[in-house]
């Protein structure tokens, strides 16, 4: 529906200015755009409608004899072969011809297939994306999904709408824990087997922390460990690297299951030799300040509140992961000269990129303004967030084999009801299963309000009906089990799709058809991959709508039948896409 906003928008601006002379600028700030155009809730007043509110107390009038004045005003000013332009109440209403509907959308869905809402690549602003930064030497756990497949979403659909877009994995690869780590390994040496998995470094992780509860000068030593490992101690080097490299091997499935992918991997090791420059920089400018032997950043709010200072140097002369924030941001500013850059992070975070954009600001790098901190919510299970160094937490690979099961034994049981020459495989059933769960608990992330902690209950995210991701992949699949039967090869002209697409099922599918670039753009602008998902729910509801009242196959009418195949095509196209968006599978059968 984006290409009807233009010639909307130049109308009612030329309206405005007629009837109300500069004071739409004055209302709004701006001069009107397309985002001034609503969607009506009720489908029956129209496509569009513009709100006459906001202009009622400058102009000293009731919205509907403002909306009645523009109304009159705007009709001759559209396309009649395009628009009915209609007044309701408050807003201006405008309702597009059935054969628009069918040009402007249905035939650009199809012959753009998966390029549609596409923008020119690399046409608009520089947006770097900081997500996912797991801890190396730890499972990946549940609490990391969230800013990886939201970081994951949000970066693809900047993409699709032509921000030049990088994206770089942080991970936590640097600090105090390495120390403890490698002493742990050092104590732990003989029990270990030769070939050293991830669980096996957790494991000893756990203990040596357990350890530290009776002997106090473990931590002592640990610290001094990290400290040789910042120093380039070649020992403490070779077990950091051993870590980095088992946990990367275990990190890369998980990306895998969830099609997630990075331009660059550069965790906080990547910006350990800039450190010591930085640092003596900041005291030679005075923006460090010595306080009981560490080194400290006064520093506020962007609104000039009070929060405690950054430490960016402890009394022991080592970092901490702070000092690597501030570096990395200095780092990618000067190499990747953006425009924006979001980190998609936890929301206990809040506060420490609150001390590191302060820092920034202390630096008098005006540039800082272009970060932000998009703070991702906690999973909520029965029990409370777990801690890692208790050896008690919720790993993805746990959450995601309870969601297989569920899915597993749903498929079973359907799969049970079929004619015997239509049931699948059990290899075809575990692999689907896992497919569905995978999209299950994508979809059920992603289509919370990522600011909002999210709480998890399997059997209603592994459901074939509701709003969740199984029902969005089995609408998926039976577009492509329709599309098998149908014999129709035929690409209909408009003027045939015209005439045989004329019910209210078939238009509503055509405009939510329309509407999936709004939805990506209303993602990125409120940096919620959840509108999205909701768009994709609609998209879904309108066309269970269209198969249950609107028979594809006519053998009596190969042009209704091609016509409706069209619709069939197109929604496959752009629920797919939508898919792709969110991370979520497509099973070729369900």
């Amino acid at each position: 529906m984006e290409r009807f906003k233009n010639p909307l928008v130049e109308a009612l601006s030329k309206a405005l200015n007629e009837l109300f002379p500069g004071v739409v600028e004055e209302v709004l700030k701006r001069k009107i755009g397309p985002q001034d155009l609503e969607t009506p809730p009720d489908r029956a007043l129209g496509d569009f409608a513009f709100p006459c509110f906001r202009l009622s107390k400058q102009l000293k009038k009731a919205p509907p004899q403002i909306s009645q004045e523009l109304t009159a005003k705007v009709a001759p000013l559209v396309d009649p072969a395009i628009f009915e332009v209609k007044q309701a109440g408050p807003y201006v209403n405008f309702i597009c011809n059935p054969k628009a509907l069918i040009d402007g959308v249905l035939k650009d869905v199809l012959s753009a297939a998966q390029a549609y809402g596409t923008v020119a690549p690399k046409s608009r602003e520089k947006w770097v994306f900081e997500y996912s930064s797991p801890n190396v030497a730890k499972p990946f756990q549940i609490y990391h999904l969230r800013t990886t497949i939201v970081g994951n979403s949000l970066s693809k659909m900047a993409r699709l709408r032509g921000y030049d877009v990088t994206t770089i994995n942080h991970l936590g690869d640097w600090g105090t824990q390495y120390g403890k780590l490698a002493y742990a390994i050092k104590k732990y040496a003989n029990e270990l087997p030769k070939e050293i998995a991830l669980k096996d470094l957790v494991d000893i992780y756990v203990r040596i922390h357990k350890d530290m509860e009776t002997d106090p000068q473990i931590e002592k030593d640990a610290q001094a460990l990290f400290l040789k490992l910042e120093q380039g101690d070649a020992d403490m080097r070779a077990i950091w690297k051993k870590c980095v490299d088992i946990s990367m091997r275990e990190f890369e499935k998980t990306y895998a299951k969830f099609n997630v992918k990075f331009d660059h991997y550069w965790g906080e090791s990547f910006y350990e030799p800039q450190l010591k420059p930085l640092l003596a920089d900041l005291k030679k400018r005075k923006v460090l300040v010595e306080d009981k032997g560490a080194w400290i950043v006064p520093v506020t709010t962007r609104a000039g509140g009070e929060i405690p200072p950054t430490i960016l140097e402890k009394s022991d002369g080592a970092t901490i992961y702070a000092t690597r924030d501030v570096a990395a941001a200095i780092y990618r500013k000067e190499h990747l000269n953006f425009d924006r850059m979001t980190y998609i992070v936890g929301k206990e975070q809040i506060l420490h990129f609150e001390q590191v954009f302060g820092v920034l600001r202390a630096m008098g790098l005006a540039w800082e303004s272009q970060l932000e901190h998009l703070p991702t919510g906690l999973y909520r299970f029965k029990d409370a967030k777990m801690s890692t160094r208790k050896g008690n937490f919720i790993t993805l690979e746990e959450v995601l084999e309870l969601c297989s099961e569920r899915s597993l034994t749903l498929m079973k049981e359907r799969n049970a009801t079929l004619e015997a020459d239509q049931r699948l495989s059990d290899a075809d059933i575990e692999t689907i299963a896992d497919q569905v769960s995978v999209g299950a608990i994508a979809f059920a992330d992603l289509s919370t309000d990522p600011t909002r902690d999210l709480d998890f209950d399997v059997n209603r995210v592994v459901a074939f009906e509701g709003e969740t991701g199984p029902y969005l992949q089995y609408a998926h699949t039976r577009c492509l089990s329709i599309l098998k039967k149908v014999s129709a090869t035929a690409s209909p002209s408009s003027a045939e799709l015209a005439t045989k697409l004329t019910s209210s099922f078939e238009l509503n599918l055509i405009r939510q058809l329309g509407r999936f670039p709004e939805a990506i753009e209303r993602s990125l602008d409120q940096r919620k991959p959840s509108q999205l998902a909701t768009y994709l729910i609609n998209l879904t509801n309108d066309f269970n709508s269209f198969y249950r009242e609107c028979k594809v196959m006519n053998p009596d009418d190969a042009a209704l039948t091609a016509a409706r195949a069209s619709l069939v095509v197109a929604t496959k196209n752009v629920l797919g896409h939508g898919l792709d968006l969110l991370g979520i599978p497509k099973p070729d059968k369900m």
